[in-house]
């Protein structure tokens, strides 16, 4: 298998089983359509609908470039076509995301304050464009996490040099590194059966969880919890095989993902101590779930009936007993197409 197949898929790691759109959305967006400008961070003409506001400012990819979207304007963040997988900092001073070249990609941290983005990690190879020799030497670096004290990162990333002839195949390792430009990579979880996926710390910063997307044809993905103090990594109590896109509430209380029920994927929520796993919607192609600032709501993308792109979507939130339930999830944008294995990042 070509390279160029092996990167796409693992930058679709555990993606809905919804063909990518490929043709151009009949219906306005409510969300910005405008393609960003030569100037990122440039305010882009929106569209809302009547009555949707939504607090804090919500991280999304579309065409390639970090939008955020604040109360009822959106703006792109990047301009270069090749940005995916953005994470607030614990702040909201800065985004951490990841920006793809040739062969490898690397962690890149921009300050909202302005100024050009830092890049956090060095995983490209002079060697010339299209040649082995620059697959071999290059690293590939998925879904960061910043840690909430904001003095770490977690990420998913290449941990060996690729294998066979030609060179195509190589695993996805748990890691951490310094959010400051100029730090060691630290490799804490390996497994030579599975792709680490999306990553998310524990609000508390006691662990973090991550998704292991299985190598070997016949396999499931699964979540599993890496302890911090012991080193232990152990699956989540509760959560079902076939489930990805963890996601914590601000508390720390309850862990969001999305899960397969036959041929469908909707959003899940469980106790992140462990205990009965409850739905939260019922549309049969959701994933990317992400928690308002102040755990009363929820967003996450999915494609509406009848559609091949993913929108955004929200729903309210509230504790009954032990048990979280979401109210009817309300469809917030039209042909939006967002990127959906870059997920949802909300922050204040």
């Amino acid at each position: 298998m070509r390279c160029a197949l092996i990167c796409l898929l693992l930058a679709l790691l555990t993606a809905c089983a919804t063909p990518a759109p490929d043709a151009a959305p009949t219906s306005s967006a409510l969300l910005p359509v405008t393609p960003p400008s030569a100037q990122p961070g440039a305010p882009q003409p929106t569209v809302i609908a009547a009555g949707v506001r939504l607090p804090g400012r919500l991280l999304f990819v579309r065409d390639g470039n970090v939008w955020m979207w604040q109360d009822q304007t959106g703006r792109p963040l990047t301009g270069d076509g090749a940005s995916l997988h953005p994470a607030w900092s614990p702040d909201g001073t800065r985004i951490v995301f990841v920006q793809r070249d040739q062969s490898f990609s690397d962690l890149m941290a921009l300050s909202l304050d302005g100024g050009a983005p830092l890049r956090l990690t060095n995983n490209g190879s002079n060697r010339p464009r299209n040649s082995f020799e620059r697959i071999r030497e290059s690293i590939w670096a998925f879904y960061p996490s910043f840690a909430p004290d904001g003095t770490s990162i977690a990420f998913a990333s290449q941990y060996g040099p690729p294998s066979g002839s030609p060179a195509a195949e190589y695993h996805l390792a748990l890691f951490t590194i310094p959010a400051q430009a100029g730090g060691e990579r630290q490799l804490i979880y390996a497994d030579d059966t599975g792709h680490v996926g999306r990553v998310a710390y524990a609000p508390d910063g006691s662990a973090i969880v991550f998704v292991l997307e299985p190598a070997i044809t016949g396999g499931a993905a699964q979540i599993l919890r890496y302890d911090r103090r012991t080193g232990a990594t152990t699956p989540l109590p509760g959560i079902p095989p076939q489930s990805y896109d963890p996601a914590f509430s601000p508390d720390g209380r309850w862990l969001a993902f999305a899960g397969r029920d036959g041929d469908r994927t909707d959003i899940f929520a469980v106790p992140a101590s462990g205990g009965a796993v409850v739905r939260l919607t019922s549309i049969g192609r959701a994933r990317a779930p992400a928690f308002s600032p102040d755990g009363r709501m929820i967003a996450f993308l999915a494609v509406p009936p009848g559609e091949i792109g993913f929108d955004l979507w929200v729903a309210d939130l509230r504790v009954i007993g032990d048990r979280l339930q979401a109210s009817t999830p309300r469809q917030v944008s039209i042909g939006l197409r967002a990127d959906a294995a870059s997920g949802l990042s909300w922050g204040k």
